[in-house]
């Protein structure tokens, strides 16, 4: 890292304050992804909220965000203490955001998976042979255009003679190798019932048949979803908790980004602290492994007798407070780091009401807002990132799949990790010097433009491998392609946070107000927003292909007794098998995305600020500054 550039007469931070505001920024960015990508997952596939309650509520809270976010940058720039207007916020808000962060794994699961039927099929019993009336038994129908050989009638009896799971003299539920409770082994019959109303019992021995009959038994006896005020309530508790998240982690955030502009002068130095904080707020996508690290906790509450569900449950609430906690430390150390070193003189202060007619008058900074929001499918990686790889990487299964394929899988994993952080940490670094040689809003406009030439090709690339890229030269292009999407984003995430940072001088030079919270609200509006917005359209397209609550129990049922991800649900491709829910998280990851970054080069194309005529304000405003403190001393 190096120095703040030296300039005469002109404020800056020192090495010491920037380190402290980065660590800031990679603890607040951590907690961030925790929720972006963990609590939607957790929401789908551990407590398994429907679809279409979360979806819902996490839209309510973008549009509330569409009001708090600029009130809170109101309240900001009408702060005034002995730190300054954004530092105060930056001592004291982190162990709040601690607190919300935690709440929303605080709950209940809305439905869940009966003990007593947790079952794998076995074709040959020596205990149950034939069936008899006094057996234990459960019935159930099928029927399933795709397989109309299976259609009809079925009884399930568990082999033992009992519903009960197995446990060792502790107590505790039997454990495999792989870290899954031992099912018990169930025996299918087929009723036919013939024309005198005589019922005759054929004992299911075809393997394949027997799984499929097994997950549709799961699908209608061993799943039971809350209802009446229990349901409500787990929904009700999730909307509140997020949306109270949402809340307090803006407190915090318009502030941490905000303060970038007051502390230094220097535009040079300006542009060198925002894109060593876009590669740190990069860097903080760690916590999106907390959907990937929180299953390793299962053993530990198993051991205490938990059943499975449940015991995963556990396990991300135990590591949501862990690296929450140690997020929130690194998020304090920027409250105690940053100075404010740009302080205007003018002291009037603007109601809620003006400071939205600024926003929406500030030209380059609506057209900014307006080409935010139209990118807004890029948020499709990050809330679809974790989801992808647990089920089409792992089946649902890290334990497993790394056991039975080992190191070829985490070398083809580590080539596509390698390509999107290269792409989105590395390559913006050269940032600054590209906003030297070439103005912003060109620079702007073609990474908006090249950028969605590589997330179209993601979906182009798996229809190609007709629905399988987990080979070597499949991931390796689909690591280029992730490292020229992730490039493009990066890049734009540095040049966006620059510009309002402009737009804000240009406030300053015309009005004489320098409105940093309610211009960095923008940007966490933007934020939120399209997270919002990305989970509409990830909500609408699960809800087309039945990816939601009991369907995915099912779906994880299924996977623990050998099915594969990549061809669960198929529809046939190319001769081939694909599974439905894979090509929807390719699609979502790959399609909106590329249409956003599209849309999002229309309303800059004709940006209203050039980089000449902002350094020309910016150079007024530096020598007012000193004049106006030479006079005061």
């Amino acid at each position: 890292m190096g120095k703040p550039a030296a300039h005469s007469n002109v404020a800056t931070y020192t090495r010491k304050e920037l380190i402290g505001f980065l660590t800031g920024l990679a603890g607040q960015n951590i907690i961030y992804n925790i929720i972006a990508s963990g609590l939607a997952f957790y929401f789908q596939s551990v407590i398994f909220t429907p679809v279409a309650a979360y979806t819902a509520f996490f839209a309510i809270a973008r549009v509330w965000d569409a009001v708090n976010d600029p009130m809170m940058g109101t309240i900001v720039d009408k702060t005034k203490t002995k730190w300054g207007k954004c530092k105060p916020y930056l001592l004291f808000v982190p162990a709040v955001i601690m607190v919300t962060t935690i709440l929303p794994f605080i709950n209940s699961m809305y439905a869940e998976p009966i003990n007593k039927y947790y079952v794998q099929f076995a074709a040959d019993s020596s205990v149950v042979a034939e069936y008899n009336e006094s057996l234990l038994q459960e019935a159930f129908s099928y029927e399933d255009k795709d397989n109309p050989e299976l259609n009809g009638n079925y009884v399930l009896v568990p082999a033992a003679g009992t519903w009960d799971l197995q446990k060792d003299d502790s107590g505790n539920y039997l454990i495999d190798d792989a870290g899954n409770m031992v099912k018990n082994d169930a025996v299918i019959f087929k009723v036919t019932e013939g024309e005198n109303g005589a019922k005759t019992y054929t004992k299911v021995e075809d393997q394949t048949a027997g799984l499929t009959l097994i997950q549709r038994f799961q699908e209608e006896k061993g799943i039971v979803k809350k209802v009446g005020a229990k349901a409500v309530l787990i929904i009700a508790w999730a909307a509140f908790s997020y949306i109270l998240w949402g809340m307090t982690y803006t407190i915090g955030d318009i502030p941490l980004w905000g303060v970038t502009s007051l502390m230094t002068e220097s535009q040079e130095d300006r542009a060198k602290a925002l894109t060593l904080a876009r590669a740190v707020a990069n860097v903080g996508m760690i916590g999106t492994l907390f959907t990937m690290i929180a299953p390793s906790f299962n053993g530990m509450f198993m051991s205490k007798g938990m059943d499975q569900a449940h015991a995963l449950r556990f396990s991300y609430i135990t590591l949501a407070v862990v690296m929450t906690v140690f997020a929130s430390v690194l998020f304090q150390v920027a409250g105690f780091a940053v100075k404010e070193k740009v302080t205007p003189k003018n002291e009037k202060r603007y109601t809620i009401k003006e400071n939205f007619k600024i926003m929406f008058g500030n030209k380059p900074f609506r057209q900014i807002l307006i080409s935010g929001i139209l990118r807004s499918p890029i948020q499709l990686l990050g809330i679809i990132a974790m989801t992808l790889i647990m089920y089409y990487f792992f089946n649902n299964d890290i334990g497993a799949t790394l056991a039975s394929e080992g190191g070829a899988l985490i070398g083809k994993i580590g080539v596509l990790v390698i390509g999107l952080f290269g792409g989105m940490i590395g390559f913006p670094l050269f940032a600054p010097k590209l906003i030297q040689k070439y103005e912003k809003k060109n620079l702007y406009n073609f990474f908006s433009l090249i950028g969605a030439i590589p997330f179209a090709l993601i979906f182009v690339l798996f229809l190609a491998f007709k629905g399988n890229i987990l080979t070597w030269p499949g991931m390796i292009i689909m690591s280029v392609l992730f490292f020229m999407a992730g490039a493009s984003m990066g890049s734009l995430n540095v040049l966006q946070s620059v510009m309002i940072a402009d737009c804000v001088d240009y406030e300053e030079y015309h009005t004489g107000v320098r409105p940093d919270g309610v211009f960095f609200s923008g940007q966490s509006f933007i934020t939120k927003l399209s997270a919002g917005i990305a989970t509409l359209i990830s909500g609408a397209v699960y809800g087309f292909v039945g990816f939601s609550d009991s369907k995915i129990t099912f779906l994880n049922n299924a996977l623990i007794a050998g099915a594969d991800f990549k061809t669960f649900n198929p529809f046939t491709l190319g001769g081939a098998e694909v599974g439905k829910f894979s090509a929807a998280m390719f699609f979502l990851i790959s399609i909106p995305p590329a249409i956003g970054m599209v849309l999002a080069a229309i309303p800059t194309l004709k940006y209203a600020m050039s980089d000449a005529e902002h350094t020309r304000m910016l150079d007024e405003l530096n020598a007012k500054r000193n004049a106006e403190n030479a006079d005061s001393e």
